[in-house]
């Protein structure tokens, strides 16, 4: 299944799926720590935590590692929140060494529309001011890759 349909590389990049769970329970699964680990990233289960503060302004943080040198994950504040329907938050891939140096990238910005769409959801996300044509490659193959397993963990919940 196809998820990303700009060109690799392209700004911005835009992500689109339909999964076949209601807009309440895709939002769920974007909006809580528990159920974000299971499919963000590159493969299932690879994020070591996430951290959310549902509301404008608020801080989220998903860590993909750590170690006893540095700890790697995205961060980000969200802008607007619209339950059940679009949530815009910023993101910066980050790099925090123990000695405390931290590396981040400039945000950039993600919008995400949940649509109501028969029985399911279709969901556009458009992941824009990536400064790179390498980071928005990486950046869409990840995306690729989530999508992927939101759509195992949602079916797992909601069996045919």
């Amino acid at each position: 299944m196809q998820f990303v349909k700009s060109a690799p590389g392209d700004e911005p990049i835009v992500v689109e799926g339909y999964f076949a769970a209601p807009p309440e329970e895709v939002y769920e699964a974007w909006t809580t720590p528990e159920i974000i680990v299971q499919w963000f990233g590159l493969e299932r289960d690879s994020l070591h935590s996430a951290d959310i503060d549902l509301r404008p302004g608020g801080r989220w943080r998903l860590l993909h590692s750590k170690d006893a040198e540095k700890s790697v994950g995205f961060e980000g504040r969200y802008i607007d929140i619209k339950p059940r329907e679009k949530l815009v938050y910023s993101w910066s891939y980050v790099v925090e060494h123990m000695d405390g140096n931290r590396e981040a990238t400039p945000d950039s910005r993600v919008e995400v529309d949940f649509i109501p769409q028969g029985k399911g959801t279709f969901v556009r996300l458009v992941h824009s001011l990536v400064r790179t044509e390498d980071a928005r490659r990486g950046i869409g193959g990840g995306w690729q890759a989530s999508f992927t397993s939101l759509g195992e963990v949602l079916a797992e919940q909601n069996p045919a």
